[in-house]
Formats: C-alpha cells, sequence, structure tokens
C-alpha cells in the first residue's frame, strides 16, 4: 500500500526543520506512521482499486467502498460471474446511522426491490464480485482528491519522473491522481517528481501534457494523528542516535504494550496515541 496521510512539508514545518538531509528518513516516517494508523483502525484511509468477491444473498456487507464499476454474480458456481447488475438492481449504504445512502465510504449493498433480481446470489460461496474503488478516502466523497497542479509534458506508461507546472502544493509521501492512475512522490527536484507510478492496483497509462494532478485528501483527525505520530517517532529516533532504522519498514506495526519492569515501548506510545486521538475510526475485523 502506498500513500501517507500527511506530508514531508507538513512535518518538517512542525519541527522547524528546512534541510533536507533527513527527507528520506521522515518520509519512511510517514509511510510507518500511517500503515500504523491503518492497522490499528482495521481499515486503510488510501485508496486502492481492485475486484473482490464476497458471499451474500440479500445484503452485502463489504469494507469500506467509493465506487462500483462492475458487480456481478455467479448464477452456477463456476466462478464465470455471468450476471452484470446495473446501478438499479442495488443500493449503496454508507457509514453512519443517519442518510446514510449520502454518506461515505459505503459499507453495506442490499437489493434494490424495483430492480431486476431478487438476490445477488444462489447460495454460491464467492458467488459476487465486485471491482471498484476501496478505502475510506476522507469520508465525504467517492472522489477523494482536488485539483491542484498540471502535468507539462506528455508521459509515456511507467514513466517515474514527472514534470509539473508547479510544485508549491506537493511534497514527499503524497498520493497524486492523474487521469486514473495514482502516483506515490518520493522526492520533488523544482517542478521533477520522482514517483512510483500505477500504485494501489491502478493501471500504468500514458497520459498529455496538461492533464490536471489531483492530490488525495484523508480526515483532518487522520492527517494529525499521523503528525503527530511522525514527530514522536522521530524525536525518539534523534534520542537514540539514528539507531531505531525500522521505522521506515512498512512492517512496522502496533504490536505491543510495555516493555520490562513498565516502561512504555515505541509500539505502547503508539498505541496509547491512537487511542487518544482517533478510536472512533476503528472498525470491527472485516
Amino acid at each position: 500500500m502506498f500513500g501517507c496521510y500527511a506530508s514531508i512539508a507538513d512535518l518538517k514545518g512542525i519541527l522547524g526543520i528546512t534541510s533536507t538531509t533527513d527527507d528520506t528518513v521522515m518520509r519512511k516516517i510517514l509511510e510507518a506512521a500511517s500503515r500504523s494508523i491503518d492497522n490499528y483502525c482495521n481499515r486503510t484511509f488510501v485508496t486502492q482499486t481492485a475486484t473482490k468477491v464476497f458471499d451474500g444473498a440479500f445484503m452485502l456487507h463489504v469494507p469500506d467502498l467509493l465506487s462500483i464499476d462492475t458487480l456481478k454474480t455467479d448464477e452456477d458456481g463456476d466462478y464465470d460471474y455471468d450476471n452484470t447488475y446495473e446501478t438499479t438492481d442495488y443500493i449503496l449504504y454508507g457509514v453512519g446511522v443517519e442518510d446514510t445512502l449520502n454518506t461515505y465510504p459505503k459499507i453495506r449493498i442490499e437489493i434494490d426491490p424495483n430492480g431486476d433480481y431478487s438476490s445477488f446470489a444462489s447460495g454460491y460461496k464467492k458467488g459476487v464480485q465486485i471491482a471498484g474503488v476501496w478505502g475510506y478516502g476522507d469520508g465525504i466523497s467517492a472522489t477523494p482528491c482536488i485539483a491542484d497542479t498540471t502535468i507539462s509534458e506528455d508521459l509515456t506508461a511507467g514513466e517515474a519522473d514527472v514534470d509539473v507546472t508547479s510544485a508549491t502544493n506537493l511534497s514527499a509521501g503524497q498520493l497524486i491522481l492523474i487521469g486514473s492512475e495514482q502516483y506515490y512522490i518520493y522526492s520533488i527536484s523544482s517542478t521533477t517528481l520522482t514517483t512510483e507510478p500505477g500504485v494501489n492496483g491502478t493501471t500504468e497509462a500514458t497520459h498529455t501534457n496538461g492533464d490536471t494532478i489531483y492530490i488525495y485528501q484523508y480526515p483532518s483527525d487522520i492527517r494529525q494523528a499521523c503528525l503527530d505520530l511522525s514527530v514522536a517517532l522521530y524525536q525518539n529516533r534523534a534520542r537514540q542516535g539514528l539507531q531505531s532504522e525500522r521505522i521506515g519498514d512498512y512492517e512496522y506495526t502496533v504490536r505491543g504494550a510495555a516493555g520490562r519492569g513498565g516502561a512504555m515501548t515505541e509500539q505502547g506510545m503508539i498505541q496509547s496515541m491512537l487511542n487518544d486521538t482517533i478510536k472512533s475510526y476503528k472498525r470491527m475485523r472485516f
């Protein structure tokens, strides 16, 4: 999974750092903090394009879902997914207790009684296949990103160095969208982005000079939790004399609570901070 819930520019602003010396370390810390938030919340706020399968007849409980490209069912148990449902055949319900037809992300799908089908599947395991965009996003919209700048060159499929018209609002650690393809920004030099193209299930594609760049957005308290956690991890790293290298590892997540003698471990610190700030975002493991 690629994408940080805050940027290097955000983190450096809080720490009062202008040097670029630790930019790579900071990006890895932000990555680690973001994945720790995902693990703590049992959900991801990054959007991912993927195809998933489910069991169900009249109602489906699904992971956070922002939009559906296709919903198909298997009518005879051969996993061919013969029936393609129209949007008028089902109803999407979002999070919350009120007005769930208009909230995001979607977490439940029901058969529309006015549609062409009486159920999703005929009792077959993995009888429903959904291709779409998954993830919590910003908790407001099916398209949780805002238009910012444009690319200043034609891009070939898989091209990692992206020239842009302006990089004022861009920063390493951000996830951006060009067309239907996500790019993860590793670093920026002037107006050239060094990126990982085609991330989070999106397809590498060509893009045309002048195409818009969109920047992904996340809930403000998730962004703040990522910053608070990253500041603590960065300062802890400094206190340890740059010895805590695993903070840059994607596998570094919340695991422990306390060390010997009751001393708070780094993992315990993460758990405590997230309990205090974003507990309301936790969902039962799907």
